[in-house]
């Protein structure tokens, strides 16, 4: 498990951001907590990206309870699911889903083209991106590039600006950036990137 800063205070979970008036790029005082490589690549996306700092989550339902939506600045319905899936052959897929219902794998079983998937197991999780179950996120490939060969994107997710929240190597820090700049920070990470249709 990878240590967070533990922190329930109130005022250390306030949003880390400064004057929005900055240029593209990192809104917040609290990009000194993101790592240099995963800094660059978001830089590069040309889009405001902005730190949030929460109480210590390990899954969604964690999260209602403590109403995470309202503490990143987010709607219900944009928060992001992250599940890594394997195929029977091996194949590695990151699935990230809008809000919070169930995604439906028959739709990524079709744009991946296989028969069967299932979650992946927390012995791959730990070997292949150095997570636990519960704290997978689309930032985890950027130390492990190569490990996950497919990212599927909810298509909902990816059409809109609406900001969404990608957890940051912690369970208590999130990156918070629009939707639609999720295909091409995935593209950066996986050699396949695949979206979902909107619904």
């Amino acid at each position: 498990m990878r240590p967070g800063n533990g922190s329930t205070d109130p005022a250390a979970r306030a949003e880390l951001d400064a004057s929005a008036g900055m240029d593209k790029g990192s809104l917040g005082s609290g990009d000194r907590m993101v790592p240099q490589p995963v800094r660059a690549l978001l830089d590069g996306l040309r889009t405001d990206w902005r730190v949030a700092q929460h109480p210590p989550l390990d899954t969604i339902d964690q999260g209602m309870e403590l109403g995470i939506a309202d503490l990143l600045g987010l709607s219900i319905e944009n928060l992001s699911k992250f599940l890594l899936l394997e195929d029977a052959g091996g194949l590695l897929i990151l699935l990230v889903a809008k809000g919070i219902e169930r995604p439906d794998l028959r739709q990524v079983r079709a744009v991946v083209r296989c028969r069967r998937l299932h979650m992946a197991s927390a012995a791959t999780l730990r070997q292949c991106l150095d997570t636990v179950p519960g704290r997978v996120s689309l930032l985890d490939l950027v130390g492990h590039r190569g490990q996950v060969d497919t990212v599927v994107l909810d298509g909902n997710l990816t059409a809109t600006d609406e900001q969404t929240a990608l957890p940051l190597g912690s369970d208590d820090v999130s990156v918070c950036l629009p939707g639609s700049c999720l295909p091409d920070l995935a593209r950066k990470l996986a050699s396949q990137v695949l979206i979902l249709s909107e619904s």
